[in-house]
């Protein structure tokens, strides 16, 4: 009874830190996606704001 029951309180732990360990991957894996879309959004943001100050602003260029 006793070894059976010590048995079964194994596989419950074992189960619980399979599943803590995949959702802590999932939140990993996540989290990463996350910032590489925002890393992305901030870098088009960038070339766009590039983009219109090279519209707006004149050349440098010195023709004489």
């Amino acid at each position: 009874m006793k070894n059976e029951l010590m048995k079964y309180l194994i596989i419950v732990t074992l189960c619980y830190y399979l599943l803590k360990g995949l959702i802590y991957l999932l939140l990993w894996q996540t989290t990463k996606r996350v910032q590489e879309n925002a890393l992305a959004a901030k870098r088009r943001e960038k070339e766009k704001k590039k983009k219109e100050k090279e519209i707006w602003e004149p050349e440098t260029d010195d023709h004489d």
